[in-house]
This record gives C-alpha cells, structure tokens and sequence, in this order.
C-alpha cells in the first residue's frame, strides 16, 4: 500500500474537476446573461450544458470521495508501509533517522509512529502530533526543520559562557558535598541548571539545547575556550542512552556525556 499512489490519482481527478468548475462558472454566468437578455433558445443552451457539466462534476466528487474511503489508513499504519515508506523518504532527503519499531531519532527530532488498534494513524513529532498520512510529507517537515535551525544565527561564545555558568553552578553544589572544583559533569544536570524552571524548559527545551551543543561541539576545542581563558572538553559515551545524541552538519555522530574545565584553578583564583 502505498499513499502516492492516491495521491497521484487524486490529483488528477482534482485537475480534472477544477477544469469543470470553472466550465461550470462560466456556464453559469451565460445563463444570467441569457435570462437579462431574454434570449429563450441561448438560455435553453446553456442550462443544457450548466446541467451537463453539474453531473460530470457530481461524478468527479463521487470518485474523489470513493478513492479517499477505499484507502485503509488503517492498515498502512499497521502493516508497516507507512514506517518503510517514511524512511525511504528521510534517506532521499538527506535526514538521518536512528531507532526501530515505531520511534525514531531524527536528529534533533523525535518521531514516533503509532498505528494500533486504540490510536490508528498517528505521527507525533516531539509532543506535536502531525495530521498527516503522507510520509513525503512528515520527511518535509523534517528537512525544512534542519534547515532553518542550521540556517539560524548561532553565537558559539555565547553559548558557551552559558555553559560555563550552569557548570559553575553544578560544581558548586558538588563543592558543598566535599568535591573539589572542576569536577567532570553529566551534560543533563548543566542543562537543568541552565533551565531551573519548567517553564524555562519549554522554552528552550533539551533538543534546543542538543542542537546547540552538537554547533559548539562541531567546532572543535578552539572554540571550547570562554573569553577569560576558560577550557573546557567534553566527554563522550558509549552508552547511547546517558550521551546527547548530536550529529554534525557533516553526518558524524557522536554521544556527548560530560563537560569538564581542563584549568579548574582559573575557577578559583
């Protein structure tokens, strides 16, 4: 099963049907311009034709509306077409998805896929649902998301000088428990610090935050140095599930764990 292929059909039937409308109008505005003028056997015409045109417009709609109850959205979700489809689609539009069995990683994006008995066909894209079944469509969406997130002004020293606060703020707290300055951090506690309120995390929420992070990190450790002479490094995981997942411009995917200052004694001078 396949979308694209009652999409074309669709499509055409919709060609085909605005051409009548239009005939439809025109024929319509003859038979105004008949009754003004009281010409009978022109009026008699175009009524004949007004109706001709009518049916064929009724068949149009009726075969339009056949095609749309003769798709089992049901089954495409189900049966997996709509998944594979998806991510042929995501591959031809240069999106890299990582994930199975109905939940994906595209970078910085989640999409998840349901297709059950309770909740038939359903694209979330983070925690939006999308009101589509045309996976063209979903991949779209993607792409033109990456693009203007890519495309956005980034100011990577700024970035990073909120960065270093947060982390400031993390080791302080560890400082208190008896660990010294300077201590290698988990990158999700520096992100709760940078957003200690729930309202601050919707407002830049964590894939902000690992889109931000994956510009900085592609950078490279030239750009990891604040204004006052600050270095910082960055750790990675091979435990995906405790890094940030974060892919660079290029493709190159990397699991970023922890933060760290290579010169702690900056810190407390």
């Amino acid at each position: 099963m396949n979308y694209e292929e009652l999409y074309t059909e669709l499509n055409e039937r919709d060609k085909d049907l605005s051409d009548r409308v239009r005939t439809a109008g025109r024929l319509g505005k003859a038979v105004g311009k008949h009754t003004e003028s009281g010409d009978l056997a022109k009026l008699r015409e175009a009524a004949r034709q007004l109706e001709e045109a009518a049916g064929e417009i009724l068949r149009q709609a009726e075969a339009i509306r056949a095609g749309v109850e003769g798709f089992d959205a049901r089954a495409y979700f189900a049966d997996g077409d709509f998944t594979r489809q998806l991510l042929d689609a995501c591959r031809e539009a240069g999106v890299d998805v990582q994930g199975e069995k109905g939940v994906y990683e595209m970078f910085p994006y989640k999409v998840r896929i349901v297709g059950d008995g309770e909740h038939p066909e359903e694209v979330w894209l983070d925690r939006k649902k999308i009101p589509t079944v045309r996976p063209l469509t979903v991949a779209n969406t993607i792409r033109e998301g990456l693009d203007r997130l890519y495309q956005a002004r980034f100011n990577a020293q700024a970035f990073l000088s909120e960065l270093a606060e947060a982390y400031d703020t993390v080791c302080l707290k560890d400082r208190k428990k008896g660990q010294r300055v300077g201590t290698t951090q988990d990158l999700d506690k520096v992100y709760k610090a940078m957003t200690p309120m729930s309202r601050a995390r919707k407002e830049y929420t964590a894939k902000a935050f690992a889109f931000d992070l994956a510009r900085l990190y592609e950078l490279g450790s030239a750009a990891w140095v604040t204004k006052d002479g600050r270095l910082f490094d960055f750790g990675t995981s091979r435990d995906n599930g405790k890094g940030i997942r974060v892919l660079s411009s290029t493709g190159v995917e990397s699991y970023v764990a922890t933060i760290r200052s290579l010169n702690p004694d900056t810190e407390e001078s």
